[in-house]
């Protein structure tokens, strides 16, 4: 909108306070009067202070009888109207005299500027400001604007203090880092938006009818009773059900059948082993529980794999198999389930601990922990227990005294468990225990290939005591070729 010649001035004669700087009465006008910009309103405040000097001066200069000379042209490519604030640029390829409002001119200098962002091309500017783009290409060069140039124009600089202007370009540095976090956070959201929207509309529903109407007793174990309490860690980290290996190619078979078979038949030889009923069992489950997480057959960053069955069937005859496990050990002492999402099944662990707190919703005997997180606590009497896949954060005791720092401090033992690298490993560091987990997963292709073959393949079991922390482990090796 073209402003009227003198606009604004009645209003800053009346309400200009001469305590403060320009820009501050600017802001307090912008106040008054918001359809024009605080740099519109310090504009005019200086063209208005301007007008007043120079008509107090040539008033006096009369009164003493000296000439005055009148104001001439700087610039023969472009003249600035103070008064309206306006650019007036003569382009031959239009053959006229082009109007350019000062907030425009500005708006479109600072976009083409580099250094406040990346620069917009000619192409943007022409798009954004509805200006023809050999017109702009000749304004350009009429005005002396390049990439590399300042933000702001002459008349700007001459008006406002260096240290303003460097506020002022670090403020609008700081507002297009906030933007462009904005888009990409929203971008991913996006993304995962839509990843979810497909993974609801192919399989949640499903699950419904997986669920059941009720949940079947089941029958407990006949187990010994001891006197010093003790909780049983277990946990069956990289699973990958809905692996695939061929014997002939890789040297034993793994599909669902075994899978299965593994899974089940190593709990009970663990079990077989306990010298007494437990207090509890804690299942750390997800950890690559199954091997592919989308519709593709990838893992969750989107690497190809070898696959006994399809996504879907991976997926809910996984969660099947989970609840059957879990009904397994339910025999012998309530369960209390957490999860660790793998880099094989981010997702997808997420979907069946859904699943399973579904499941076990009403159930006195097996907690589902609900939680999204990578990192998963428990505490036991005078135990810390953490539970992680292994893929990410390798800080493990300074995140568990850190994130946990209360615990930390009332209990005496702190134990790590973690998966991921498919072999056994127990380190003490900064007093704290990390004990690595095996897999019962047989091979594939990849691993054939890169002769990650030499891990022993089973199911550990560890024996927390109350007071004592870790005081054994049992292992179930796979033997052979099943």
């Amino acid at each position: 909108m073209r402003t009227a010649p003198g606009y604004g001035y009645n209003l800053i004669a009346e309400h200009y306070d001469e305590t403060v700087g320009k820009t501050q009465n600017a802001r307090n006008f912008h106040q008054l009067d918001p359809t024009k910009s605080v740099k519109g309103w310090e504009m005019s405040i200086h063209r208005w202070l301007k007008r007043t000097k120079s008509k107090k001066e040539y008033n006096e200069s009369l009164l003493r009888g000296e000439p005055v000379e009148p104001a001439s042209e700087v610039n023969k490519s472009y003249h600035y109207d103070e008064i309206n604030d306006n650019y007036y640029t003569f382009l031959s390829i239009a053959d006229q005299m082009v109007s350019v409002s000062g907030e425009r001119h500005r708006s479109m200098k600072e976009a083409y500027s580099n250094m406040v962002g990346k620069g917009a091309s000619m192409n943007e500017i022409t798009r954004d400001f509805g200006i023809p783009r050999a017109w702009f290409d000749e304004y350009r060069r009429r005005h002396g604007w390049t990439h590399d140039m300042s933000p702001y124009t002459d008349e700007e600089i001459a008006i406002t203090e260096v240290d303003q202007l460097v506020d002022d370009l670090v403020l609008k540095k700081k507002h297009l880092l906030h933007e462009k976090f904005e888009r990409r956070k929203w971008k991913e959201i996006e993304a995962s938006a839509e990843k979810y929207d497909m993974f609801s509309s192919m399989v949640l529903n499903e699950f419904k009818q997986l669920v059941g109407d009720e949940l079947p007793e089941v029958p407990e174990i006949l187990m010994k009773e001891g006197d010093e309490p003790y909780s049983l860690v277990i946990s069956p980290t990289d699973f990958h059900w809905g692996k695939y290996g061929w014997v002939d190619e890789v040297g034993e078979t793994y599909d669902f059948n075994e899978a299965r078979k593994r899974l089940m038949e190593k709990t009970e030889e663990l079990i077989c082993r306990l010298p007494y009923r437990p207090e509890q069992i804690v299942l750390a489950t997800g950890s690559d529980w199954f091997h592919v997480d989308t519709d593709a057959g990838t893992t969750t960053r989107g690497t190809p794999q070898d696959m006994c069955g399809s996504p879907a069937e991976i997926l809910m005859t996984g969660c099947r198999l989970a609840r059957e496990h879990i009904d397994l050990l339910r025999q012998v002492a309530p369960v209390k389930v957490v999860f660790m999402p793998g880099n094989h099944d981010r997702m997808s662990a997420i979907a069946l601990m859904m699943y399973l707190s579904a499941v076990y919703e009403d159930a006195d005997d097996c907690e589902v922990v609900v939680s999204p997180s990578t990192r998963q606590y428990v505490h036991y009497g005078n135990n810390l227990l953490g539970f992680i896949h292994g893929d990410g954060a390798k800080n493990l005791v300074e995140l568990m005294s850190n994130e946990r720092r209360k615990l930390w401090g009332e209990c005496e033992h702190h134990t790590w468990f973690h998966g991921h690298l498919h072999h056994r490993k127990v380190l003490e560091q900064g007093g704290c225990l990390i004990v690595q987990l095996p897999s019962l997963a047989g091979h594939d292709r990849y691993h054939a290939r890169q002769g990650y073959t030499t891990s022993k393949a089973g199911l550990s079991a560890h024996l927390i005591d109350k007071e004592k922390g870790l005081i054994a482990t049992f292992f179930a090796p796979v033997e052979g070729e099943h």
